[in-house]
């Protein structure tokens, strides 16, 4: 397929209109290791600030940044679903029996740093995480383990924090600290001049060793500025046991997942095909790094696949993104000039008018609601398979998203080559 081609460029215009919503494809980037301190990551824009306005209610809403860290998304999907494996806990409440096995063995309980973030992380991977630290609190947790306060292992929780509600998953990662980096920024100066205090920043790089249940947390109420939670955790066995071989549907499972695995990168990887054309050039190039998969042979290689298929889920969110803020962007600029007045920069949301900032909205709640059908998220799915307690459900939870992208990505170009036949 020639994009510069007029007939199929109207094919791929025609078919993108037809398209309906939770087929439609989207675009964007992605970062592995996603968010730092706690709080949600926000698309570093220039001259547009767009934050949502304070009176906005938050309840059953979207993000303007796509994440999907929100529990009463995952309420939705409890509600449709009796063994929907997320179970959430307040920071000061001790975890429900139900995501907690019980258990006579007190030495398998850790008291550890625990790190709420609006990400998941999934273990055994082998793959080194970047979290980059500005807040106090995560900057002390980061000195405390370098100083060793927390033992020669250096092990801290990393869970996953509601951004509506800000409770936390009760299945957390166990991450181990690998290296630290001082990267404060000082000396910084105002337009005016003036000297700005110094910024505390420390990256931490760090690799996720397991998976836990969170028994409680200690001090989930009145934390100082630098103070950060401390959590007792108990760490779920893990064997290297093969996954294929131990029952005819585990067998059969995991060659189709193989099989749909590679018909999702083979369309990815391909120049002509519509998924990769739509792809930004950011985009285009991380997706074409997917690695080949031939086996899945064992629980390491299952999980290796794991991380892949998130890697290649933060891509895509990370890709509308990009649309999406573009298209924002431009519109917030068209009627910041339109103005009376001098332009004003950066544009903020609320100098805007009402019905422009209606628009914008509806514009991001919509984006979010056709991404999240997608089925292609990056947090809440990646939650489930980390809460699951038997390898056979996270084999079946892995096999049916990769199934529906291949589902997906088939029906997309089905539609091409019928338009490409009419055209003939």
């Amino acid at each position: 397929m020639t994009p510069s081609h007029p007939k199929r460029l109207l094919v791929i215009a025609t078919i993108a209109s037809l398209i309906p919503r939770g087929v439609a494809f989207t675009s964007c980037r992605h970062y592995n290791a996603a968010s730092t301190d706690g709080s949600a990551n926000k698309l570093s824009m220039f001259a547009i600030d767009t934050s949502l306005s304070s009176h906005r209610d938050h309840q059953r809403q979207f993000t303007s940044d796509l994440d999907t860290s929100l529990e009463w998304l995952a309420k939705e999907r409890q509600d449709s679903d009796d063994n929907y494996p997320i179970d959430w806990m307040d920071a000061h409440i001790i975890a429900s029996s139900q995501s907690t096995p019980t258990t006579d063995n007190e030495e398998e309980t850790l008291r550890v740093p625990l790190y709420p973030l609006t990400a998941v992380y999934t273990p055994h991977s082998g793959e080194n995480h970047t979290l980059v630290n500005t807040e106090p609190r995560n900057v002390q947790m980061a000195s405390d383990l370098v100083a060793g306060k927390w033992g020669d292992r250096s092990l801290f929780c990393v869970t996953l924090r509601a951004r509506d509600t800000n409770r936390l998953a009760s299945v957390g990662t166990l991450m181990r600290l690998i290296d630290t980096e001082d990267r404060s920024i000082s000396g910084a100066r105002t337009w005016p001049g003036d000297i700005l205090p110094t910024l505390n920043r420390v990256v931490v790089t760090c690799q996720a060793v397991g998976i836990v249940d969170i028994v409680n947390v200690e001090n989930g109420h009145n934390l100082t500025e630098s103070e950060y939670r401390i959590a007792n955790v108990r760490l779920r066995s893990f064997t290297n046991e093969a996954t294929k071989g131990k029952t005819e549907e585990m067998d059969t499972i995991t060659n189709q997942i193989v099989t749909d695995y590679q018909k999702v990168r083979s369309t990815y990887i391909n120049s002509q095909s519509l998924a990769s054309n739509e792809l930004p050039k950011f985009a285009r190039k991380a997706v074409h790094e997917l690695p080949d998969l031939t086996t899945l042979n064992d629980e390491l290689d299952y999980w290796k696949l794991v991380d892949t298929w998130q890697v290649l889920c933060n891509t895509i969110r990370q890709a509308k993104q990009t649309q999406l803020q573009g298209v924002i962007n431009e519109i917030s600029v068209q009627v910041a000039m339109e103005a009376k007045g001098p332009l004003e920069l950066p544009v903020k949301r609320r100098n805007l008018p009402e019905n422009v900032q209606k628009q914008l909205e509806e514009m991001e709640q919509s984006a979010a609601a056709d991404y999240v059908e997608l089925g292609m998220e990056p947090i809440l799915d990646f939650q489930e398979i980390l809460s699951m307690n038997e390898s056979l459900d996270r084999v079946r939870k892995l096999a049916a998203m990769i199934k529906r992208e291949r589902a997906r990505l088939e029906a997309k170009e089905s539609l091409i080559r019928a338009f490409l036949t009419e055209l003939e």
